[in-house]
């Protein structure tokens, strides 16, 4: 069992898609989801508590303001209860459970993602490889076949972490507004510490785009800037397109892609 711990701010459409996502391709005995809101509007905060009546929000803490993404980091790290517990963005959808034919083989990401920690302990931060690496992209080119590709600061779309380790360093910076580079300071502190990091290379996700505009940025408003949105303003082909409407259905099912779609 594995605390995924989803920070919110805004944007139902993509936030309900996401959780709905995880619930379909994550094995239910295999997580708890922990949902820290930072202040959004009545409307998204009515969509969390249906969610969390409904059963797919394990544990619902509403802020009133909004503290910020790593400040939120925090309040959900002091709610973990598992060893190792998860960094969700409410914007990535894990790859769907493996088709073998055997029931009791089928592997979900967790068990991916547990499987090469295993493999290689010295990594206690291992994050889930999105399709788009802004950025980045080049990293992977001689890793294809290795499963982790050691890198500094893994972003946050679905990053596994050793709770007591992260606990050990004081977690993330409580004096930092808006969102920031909570990826490079914690990959930081990680690293002064001797731990390292990595993305797991086959073990996918689909980093959502939002409405099909590139000046949307993700589904957040035009007019914001890039730190307030968490992301760089690197440009790359696939922004340009939002999301796909067969890549969403591959990910999350036919019927949460329709709902999402409908809602844009």
């Amino acid at each position: 069992m594995t605390d995924i711990v989803m920070v919110t701010w805004g944007r139902p459409e993509i936030t309900e898609l996401t959780i709905r996502t995880i619930q379909r391709n994550t094995k239910p005995e295999n997580y708890r989801l922990i949902v820290v809101d930072n202040g959004s509007d009545q409307a998204m905060q009515d969509m969390l508590e249906t969610l969390h009546n409904n059963g797919k929000i394990d544990e619902l803490l509403m802020n009133n303001t909004n503290r910020g993404l790593e400040p939120a980091r925090n309040q959900g790290l002091a709610m973990v209860r598992s060893e190792w517990f998860v960094c969700a963005d409410n914007d990535c959808l894990p790859q769907p459970i493996d088709d073998n034919p055997c029931e009791t083989c089928r592997k979900d990401w967790l068990d991916r993602l547990y499987n090469l920690q295993r493999l290689q302990p010295q990594y206690k931060s291992i994050a889930c490889r999105t399709q788009v690496m802004i950025g980045t992209g080049n990293i992977f080119e001689d890793y294809e076949d290795k499963g982790l590709v050691p890198f500094p600061h893994p972003g946050g779309s679905l990053r596994l972490m050793n709770t007591q380790l992260v606990r050990n360093v004081g977690g993330w910076r409580n004096d930092v507004t808006g969102r920031g580079t909570e990826e490079r300071y914690i990959g930081g502190v990680l690293a002064y510490e001797g731990y390292q990091s990595a993305f797991a290379v086959n073990v996918r996700c689909l980093h959502l785009f939002g409405i099909q505009k590139i000046t949307d940025r993700w589904g957040y408003p035009p007019d914001w800037q890039p730190h307030e949105t968490g992301h760089s303003d690197i440009w790359h082909p696939a922004l340009e397109a939002g999301d796909d409407i067969e890549e969403v259905t591959k990910y999350a099912g036919r019927e949460n892609a329709q709902r999402y779609f409908a809602n844009l």
